[in-house]
């Protein structure tokens, strides 16, 4: 029975209040439990020829959480909102949206400790239908397809620009096989995303792509997300100390330049005559360089690090019709 009755325990969650700089819990914590094999059969040798009683209790060893329900700000070094990083979805459809709302909720509240490697993957979990995700376009490999969990990467790369700009060390992040439009939109520009896969191992599918960093300070560090359907943007907020850094984006070099790849035409059942639907769109390809300084309160530098990328040449994809006279151009 041990194995089946095990259960982790599960750290609270909270909010960060700015006016009385406290948590607040969103999510309450709870106990985990392993069977305690050897007091549970010591207690049932003694009740089994026992007439009077013929039930016992499993005796447990309680697992506490990290953080729980009474946890304060103070005790974990988050007093001030360190960074931010937000995207814009503008133009998603429905389902893009709702995998977006969910993803981002999978890290609200979270907590980071001091020397702790954040996984987005770790946290964001199964990306299937039976844990809420719906069926979108997604990239895979050279192709745009539909697939389960399409948008999430929208909130990786929300993610990853909190961490930027927090100066936070990442240690794995991959851009998308080519620029992405919603990436692109609200000033940061190109160069500023982060991609992730998780293969169905079942399936025997391998490349898992994660974005991760490592909250390389002495503080814990709180993060909350927000979507606000109105302006179609999401926010990240990284509340912890600012262990006395100035992160800014130096600059972004493109080179390499390349012409978007030539619109394809591909057959969809669904369409009738007359009908056409875009589901890609072109763009072109490029090498892009995007260079954080990292400085000390006196402005001395810290660090400068190159965030890479290369896009390939990407070309629009038109679905028609069987029958059209486009498709095979």
């Amino acid at each position: 029975l041990a194995a089946s009755l095990i259960s982790q325990p599960r750290d609270a969650r909270y909010h960060f209040d700015d006016t009385n700089r406290q948590l607040e819990v969103i999510q309450s914590a709870i106990n985990g439990r392993t069977l305690d094999v050897d007091a549970t059969l010591e207690r049932l040798s003694r009740a089994i020829f026992d007439s009077n009683s013929r039930v016992i209790g499993l005796a447990f060893h309680e697992q506490p959480p990290r953080y729980t329900d009474f946890t304060s700000a103070g005790e974990l070094g988050i007093n001030e909102l360190v960074s931010t990083g937000t995207s814009y979805y503008t133009g998603s459809s429905r389902a893009r949206i709702e995998n977006i709302i969910l993803a981002a909720s999978r890290f609200d509240g979270l907590v980071i400790a001091p020397g702790e490697l954040f996984s987005f993957n770790r946290y964001v979990g199964d990306i299937t239908p039976e844990s809420g995700f719906v069926e979108g376009f997604v990239i895979i490999g050279d192709r745009t397809v539909r697939g389960v969990g399409g948008g999430v990467c929208q909130v990786s790369t929300t993610a990853f620009r909190a961490a930027f700009y927090g100066g936070y060390g990442v240690e794995e992040r991959h851009a998308h096989g080519y620029r992405v439009g919603y990436y692109e939109i609200g000033g940061e520009g190109v160069g500023m995303d982060a991609a992730i896969y998780i293969p169905d191992y079942a399936a025997g599918e391998s490349g898992e792509l994660d974005f991760m960093f490592r909250n390389d300070t002495p503080y814990h560090l709180l993060i909350e997300t927000t979507v606000y359907p109105a302006n179609s943007m999401l926010e990240f907020r990284f509340y912890s100390t600012n262990p006395g850094r100035q992160v800014v984006k130096a600059g972004t070099e493109v080179s390499n330049v390349q012409p978007p790849a030539p619109t394809q035409y591909v057959a969809n059942t669904d369409l009738g005559f007359g009908q056409e639907l875009q589901v890609d769109w072109s763009a072109e390809g490029s090498y892009v360089q995007v260079t954080r300084l990292i400085r000390d309160t006196s402005g001395a530098e810290i660090n400068n690090y190159i965030f890479a990328s290369r896009y390939q040449p990407w070309g629009a994809v038109i679905q028609v019709p069987p029958g059209d006279s486009r498709l095979g151009s």
